[in-house]
């Protein structure tokens, strides 16, 4: 099993707190945003990464859905992790496909 540390971002090491639910113009979604920029939405199911994904695009345009489907992949970076809600730790592979995924996006300037 791989080795569980604090939820952290994956782009400036910064420490992170829990994922909260957010209502954010018409969003509803459970995340969070690292002072550096970067913004993380969970999947509690580990099985909708296509869904948060949008909403993880459209979240870090401050919710311009237009502008998120005009980004192109070389204006963001991902990183997606194994999430454990009870404990706040991330890993990656070993898991039994009961995990949950945080998703992490963040612009490039």
């Amino acid at each position: 099993m791989a080795r569980r540390k604090p939820l952290q971002c994956p782009f400036c090491d910064n420490y992170l707190g829990n994922p909260v639910d957010i209502q954010f113009n018409s969003m509803d979604l459970t995340g969070g945003i690292c002072t550096c920029g970067a913004v993380y939405v969970l999947d509690r199911t580990g099985h909708n990464l296509g869904e948060i994904y949008m909403d993880a695009l459209q979240f870090v345009c401050k919710g311009d859905l237009d502008r998120a489907l005009q980004l192109s992949p070389e204006d963001y970076e991902t990183d997606d992790f194994d999430y454990d809600i009870n404990s706040n730790t991330t890993g990656r592979g070993g898991s039994t496909g009961k995990a949950c995924k945080l998703l992490f996006i963040k612009l490039i300037a």
